[in-house]
């Protein structure tokens, strides 16, 4: 049987054209909607669909659902997975010393290569082979990529995150034997050298030197260094940490730092009430940890016995002597920062909390002044030029020399259980303006500011102006039967109030232009709030608005650090509002973003009642301070 094909049929010329000029296209329905596809019809692609108008149905379309777009999410992540490990093979290559490195840079430099040719050049000219089998960068894959399984596993995003890589501790150490919370040397790193950046500028009781020479050495019978400290040191810090592992729970900056927190307790609870200087020192550290998670009482309990203890210190400091091999006025100028330091932070905190001071005024005792020239600083983890680092031992001084005013004040206004006459407090607080005016009238010129100025400087001058508020503020309104001198009075103390609130947001400005928006140590962040509730009965005046918002603004870009400003600036939030009868609209608009952004009902269980912050209590408790 044959089959006879019929003959294709040959179209004369100038018939044909192409598809595109006389058919229609074919497509293919990208995704069919939900409707089309559980009833297993076709779809036409629109939305809404045919089928899904002829039926009266709603049209809905799950683009997740198209398995192209997952291949092609898939192959974007290939690509990023490739150009992470070319980055990282390129980070270990220039950190590793040999003569291809500069081969390697110049070749970037001249030719202007893309990532691709950047591969090939390294795929021709550095084996991968002949990188990785050299000892340091051994050393340095198995940072990178391995890591050592700890009791904090490291994070699962560390590998991707550039900053992470890039990061460069200035102070190294080891976790072991410090600590048993986790054995990630590079972690331990990361939080000592954010301690001694940014909290070590104002807590300023540990002499760094000491210190990190003891902790390197992993001797736990060494002086200057104890686990209690190390982990009281690195609760602190993680508050000031961007890493996962800050958090107990990561993610949650709720339990920021608190698994190293437990773990000082424990230590401390150890000790059974030994005195050594470690044990101070990290009291102290406890204190202002404590300041960070919103624990003002608690803090206030750990620096009263860091004080209470610092006598018994001196009273054995042969005992120190003797364990160490360091001259005797080494070791007296080391309890005498300690001791400053201290009560620095004490007579601030008695203003606070509206406290009597719990300890004398160590009038007599300072520190050699502009020591430590040498001495660099840089904003830590930023990776900027370094700049000389402030004299430590003169901002020591000059914080001292303000908590002398400062012990004179809360004494004055808290000495007694009676409230002191209204007359007695004009009286001390014009005696304490006339002594603030010629403490900064008096500053060295390495403590004045400048639009340069590092932070310590920034700092104390904030406090300078926090301390001048806290003199005033207690004058908010005259008495009912005031003459025409009282209300002068109170007119100027306003003003002045007003105008160091302005200048705290100056400096906060060289703050944020210099050192950058993410860090700001605990008391300046008291400092800025104090200022902020100054500023809400005079948001009306134009420079008053303008600092207010400034300051809100830089007090909003801590709160998702800061668990404590996130209920500082839920106060300021309330205040405004009962203060105000009409906010402006960029006022308003702030408030909602942090409502948005960052604050939740379920946060107020956080929070003390008692915040350490004089504006605020003198706002709650107006009719027994006035």
């Amino acid at each position: 049987m044959s089959i006879h094909l019929q003959p294709l049929a040959i179209k004369p010329p100038g018939v044909f054209r192409g598809p595109s000029a006389s058919l229609p296209k074919k497509t293919k329905t990208s995704s069919a909607c939900i409707s089309c596809k559980n009833s297993k019809v076709k779809c036409s692609g629109q939305q809404p669909c045919a089928t899904c108008v002829k039926k009266n149905l709603e049209c809905v379309v799950d683009p997740e659902s198209d398995g192209r777009r997952r291949i092609q999410i898939n192959r974007k992540l290939d690509s990023l997975e490739g150009d992470h490990e070319l980055f990282v093979r390129l980070l270990r290559t220039l950190r590793h010393q040999n003569q291809n490195v500069e081969k390697l840079l110049n070749y970037i430099r001249e030719g202007k290569p893309s990532l691709p040719e950047i591969k090939q050049f390294m795929d021709r000219e550095l084996p991968p082979r002949e990188v990785i089998e050299t000892p340091e960068l051994i050393h340095i894959d198995e940072e990178v990529s391995c890591g050592p399984q700890g009791p904090i596993p490291r994070s699962a995003y560390r590998a991707l995150d550039i900053s992470r890589l890039c990061d460069i501790p200035p102070f190294t150490g080891p976790a072991h034997p410090w600590t048993t919370v986790t054995d990630d040397n590079d972690f331990v790193s990361h939080l000592i050298s954010l301690y001694f950046t940014w909290p070590h500028l104002f807590f300023n009781w540990i002499d760094r030197d000491l210190f990190l020479k003891d902790f390197r050495s992993g001797d736990l019978n060494s002086t200057f260094c104890s686990p209690f400290l190390v982990n009281a040191m690195l609760a602190e810090a993680c508050y000031y940490s961007d890493y996962p592992e800050s958090c107990a729970v990561p993610g949650d900056i709720a339990t920021k730092g608190e698994h190293f927190w437990r773990e000082a307790m424990k230590l401390l609870d150890a000790e059974e009430g030994q005195i050594s200087l470690t044990t101070v020192q990290g009291i102290g550290v406890m204190y202002s940890c404590a300041s960070a998670m919103g624990k003002d009482r608690l803090g206030w309990i750990y620096l009263v016995r860091a004080t209470k203890a610092v006598p018994v210190l001196r009273s054995t400091r042969h005992e120190l002597l003797g364990n160490v091999d360091l001259p005797e006025p080494v070791i007296t100028r080391l309890l005498d920062r300690l001791e400053l330091g201290l009560f620095s932070s004490t007579v601030l905190s008695c203003l606070c909390h509206q406290r009597r001071p719990p300890m004398d005024k160590p009038t007599h005792i300072r520190l050699p002044v502009h020591q430590g020239g040498g001495k660099e600083w840089f904003p830590y983890p930023r990776q900027v030029d370094p700049v000389p680092a402030a004299h430590t031992n003169c901002v020591i001084n000059q914080r001292a020399a303000l908590g002398e005013i400062a012990w004179d004040l809360s004494y004055g206004l808290f000495g007694d259980d009676a409230r002191s006459p209204r007359a007695d407090m004009k009286e001390l607080a014009t005696l304490c303006y006339g002594r603030l005016l010629q403490w900064n009238n008096d500053l060295p010129e390495c403590m004045r500011c400048t639009d340069d100025s590092v932070p310590e400087v920034l700092s104390l001058h904030m406090c300078y102006h926090t301390l001048i508020m806290s003199t005033f503020s207690f004058f908010k309104t005259p008495v009912p039967d005031a003459d025409q001198t009282a209300f002068e009075f109170v007119s100027r103390a306003q003003q002045t109030c007003i105008s160091s609130a302005r200048i705290v947001s100056d400096l906060v400005d060289i703050h944020m232009t210099r050192w950058g928006t993410e860090r700001e140590t605990v008391p300046d962040i008291h400092w800025i709030y104090t200022a902020l509730f100054i500023l809400i009965d005079d948001l009306n005046e134009e420079k008053s608005h303008n600092a207010f918002l400034h300051l809100a603004k830089a007090a909003l870009s801590f709160g998702r650090r800061w668990l404590l400003t996130k209920g500082m600036f839920r106060l300021v939030q309330i205040a405004t509002n009962q203060a105000n009868g009409f906010l402006p609209p960029d006022i308003i608009g702030l408030f909602k973003e942090f409502e948005r952004r960052l604050w939740r009902p379920e946060d107020r269980r956080h929070f003390s009642r008692a915040y350490p912050n004089v504006a605020a209590k003198l706002r709650q408790q107006d009719d027994r301070l006035i």
